[in-house]
């Protein structure tokens, strides 16, 4: 079980579906937790108007936060609401730096018609400490749970298998199996088959060859899991990365990969694919950033 997990809410339907993935996931704690930007125009902050917009606001941001934390207090988790002004996405990653989890939607939009957390979801999910969950929004908004799978992404780096110590406290916390995917890429052997002659033979066995070495690693770490009594499946998909592993991914998916920073500019790992994952997946997709390893300097 988790301690601590942070919900950032805006009033949009992503963030209402956040919350709900948030009610699967058991913890001990819960903070729901709305911003604020603290800008009034021409009222200055040392104005009495400015003090009591601001108190207005407080007062009514607790009251929304307290209108969605009976469900979850119901289920026996101590709540607490609070009610931030400053940059959205800083406010967030202070407020997460001693959960275990951060939860939120992205891109949407508050009562206002106003764009609220799609790029700070981003932002978050590129430097909080914690792990972060994204429940997508906007156009092509994701499906309320439940949540059947867990999806893992592996490139068969130590970075990628970061995210698998996550999924398997998910797994076994919500009694899901785990799924295991890489994607092997046919550019080589299409360019060498183009080429015509000996190349494309040599290079259609060298990618049989890599698919082989693909299917074993997944099944070693597929076997680890097991190991701890967890239900696991893996599968090889030939494909450019980011559209083979968006066709793996369904609408019950919990997807868990990694993200790292080298040269103190968080990146995602498999750099545009990620991106592309936390944008067009059919599930939400929770960011882990890995312990440090050699050559990492984030």
């Amino acid at each position: 079980m988790f301690d601590r997990v942070l919900v950032p809410l805006d009033g949009s339907a992503p963030a209402a579906a956040a919350l709900a993935v948030a009610e699967l996931i058991p913890s001990r704690r819960v903070q729901l937790l709305t911003v604020e930007t603290d800008t009034q125009g021409p009222i200055l902050t040392s104005s009495p108007e400015w003090a009591a917009w601001r108190a207005g606001v407080d007062r009514d941001g607790r009251s929304f936060l307290e209108g969605l934390a009976e469900p979850l207090r119901r289920q026996g988790r101590a709540v607490e609401v609070s009610v931030a002004f400053g940059d959205p996405a800083d406010r967030i990653i202070a407020a997460g730096a001693d959960a275990d989890l951060i939860v939120m939607g992205s891109a949407g939009r508050g009562s206002g018609g106003r764009y609220r957390y799609g790029s700070v979801a981003d932002r978050v999910a590129r430097h909080a400490t914690a792990p972060t969950l994204i429940v997508r929004g906007g156009d092509r908004a994701v499906a309320a749970p439940p949540l059947s799978r867990i999806v893992v992404p592996l490139d068969g780096s130590p970075l990628a298998e970061g995210a698998l110590p996550m999924a398997a406290t998910l797994a076994d916390l919500l009694g899901l199996p785990i799924h295991l995917v890489r994607a092997v890429d046919p550019d080589a052997v299409r360019a060498a088959v183009q080429a015509g002659g000996p190349a494309a033979a040599a290079h259609a066995a060298s990618q049989a060859a890599v698919r082989r070495q693909a299917d074993a690693y997944l099944a070693a770490e597929a076997q680890r899991l097991r190991d701890r009594d967890l239900a696991v499946t893996s599968e090889v998909r030939t494909g450019a990365p980011a559209a083979a592993l968006l066709e793996a991914i369904g609408t019950g998916d919990l997807t868990v990969l990694t993200s790292h920073g080298r040269g103190g500019v968080r990146r995602w790992l498999l750099g545009s694919t990620a991106e592309k994952l936390v944008r067009l997946a059919a599930g939400p997709v929770l960011l882990v950033r890995p312990a440090r390893v050699d050559g990492d300097r984030s």
